[in-house]
């Protein structure tokens, strides 16, 4: 091997070295960044780590906030956002194109796991079909844990059957037990019929049920305040940190290898800082109307990716599990990403809207769909269809006009 062609392989393993640490670093929310320079520090004799509870002489949070942290911090799990994110890969999504849609299509999945999204939208925004787009979606049926992507708990039932082992007879009455939960008895005398109920009574409902039980203490990694001017502070409260120390033991090749690898991780939790800065600074540029009372416009991960020079999946990783803190609340920084209606309205303005004329109808005579949809119609000057409008509706967990006259009724 000659000089040149030695050096170019040790270049391209320090560059799979470095990105197998910035990946897990950008990636890990305020919860985990502790505990993952902590375990760096045990492996490597030159890095110092100091913990954020040791660092703060003073903090934003009371004790009983700060003790809730560290409680919390020692049982967190994997968010099921990270847990998917994870399996958009080879061999389900095999190609750019399908990781694109998956990745779309993830940001539309709550944290029960279902799908709350629009297809068709979707589809435009990735430049596909509906019926493409569609395909992506139905192989989320196939991600761990079973039954997330669906649109509802049958089909979340039939994604997870499906990837269940059990003998054809007994899965095939478990799928119409799925399809027919209305009249199960009427199955009782077929005999299969103890074990298949044995199995759908297994099923999980919402498919993200161990997701929700134990959700992590959120503390910002930004404050966000609005008065003359914006002003943009990174949570240096709960910020680790890490130092290099004894750098002139390094004596030997090895030695030496572990040097730059401390080195390189307190180079790339810099960047950590920079990067979300950054995409902070440009959500906060592109949603300056929601920090000032208004309502969010259209905005995607492609258009920040774009923007900051970063591929889209980046995007995707950096802003899990990450929240800012404004005047208006605490929000996930993926809540800011919301689909085009038109070119300046987002769904996000619709469902405000909708929920706004609910709010304020008359309990005798409680708005339909399509009475909804004709008010949207007229103040935005859009065509929507009524179908478009129940969505809402449902995404808003707003009963129907009916439901609602009752309620109004009884109390």
């Amino acid at each position: 091997m000659n000089h040149s062609t030695g050096l170019a392989v040790k270049q391209k393993q320090n560059m799979q070295l470095s990105l197998r640490m910035w990946l897990p670093l950008l990636q890990a929310p305020l919860q985990e960044l502790d505990a993952l320079l902590e375990q760096h520090s045990y492996e490597n004799p030159f890095l110092e780590h100091m913990s954020s509870f040791e660092i703060s002489d003073s903090s934003r949070y009371d004790g009983d906030t700060k003790r809730g942290f560290i409680e919390n911090t020692s049982t967190y799990k994997e968010s099921l956002y990270d847990k998917l994110l994870d399996q958009i890969c080879e061999p389900l999504f095999p190609t750019p194109k399908s990781q694109k849609i998956a990745l779309e299509i993830l940001q539309h999945i709550e944290n029960d796991g279902y799908f709350t999204g629009d297809i068709e939208q979707i589809a435009i925004e990735c430049n596909t079909t509906n019926e493409f787009a569609e395909t992506i979606r139905k192989r989320f049926g196939y991600l761990e844990p079973y039954g997330v992507g669906a649109i509802n708990n049958k089909e979340s039932f039939l994604f997870q059957l499906e990837a269940m082992e059990m003998p054809s007879g007994v899965y095939e009455l478990a799928c119409t037990l799925v399809k027919d939960l209305g009249h199960i008895d009427k199955y009782h005398k077929h005999h299969f019929f103890d074990e298949a109920m044995h199995i759908v009574k297994m099923l999980n409902h919402p498919p993200a049920i161990d997701y929700i039980e134990d959700e992590p203490y959120i503390i910002p990694d930004f404050f966000v305040e609005i008065d003359d001017d914006v002003v943009i502070k990174i949570n240096n409260e709960y910020y680790p940190d890490i130092e290099i120390k004894d750098p002139f033991l390094a004596k030997n090749s090895e030695l030496r290898s572990k040097l730059k690898e401390a080195k390189d991780l307190v180079s790339l939790l810099e960047l950590r800082k920079a990067t979300l800065y950054k995409l902070v600074i440009s959500i906060v540029d592109k949603q300056i109307k929601f920090f000032m009372g208004g309502e969010l416009r259209p905005l995607t991960m492609s258009d920040i990716a774009l923007e900051l020079g970063f591929e889209e999946s980046t995007i995707s990783r950096a802003v899990s599990n990450k929240y800012l803190q404004c005047e208006r609340g605490t929000f996930s920084l993926k809540s800011f990403f919301t689909n085009a209606i038109t070119h300046n309205l987002s769904s996000s303005e619709i469902k405000n809207y909708v929920k706004a004329l609910v709010d304020n109808e008359p309990h005798d005579t409680p708005l339909t769909d399509d009475e909804i949809m004709s008010k949207v119609t007229q103040k935005y000057g859009i065509s929507m269809v009524r179908r478009t409008i129940t969505k809402y509706r449902k995404l808003l967990d707003i009963p129907s006009s009916k439901e609602r006259k009752k309620l109004y009724t009884f109390s």
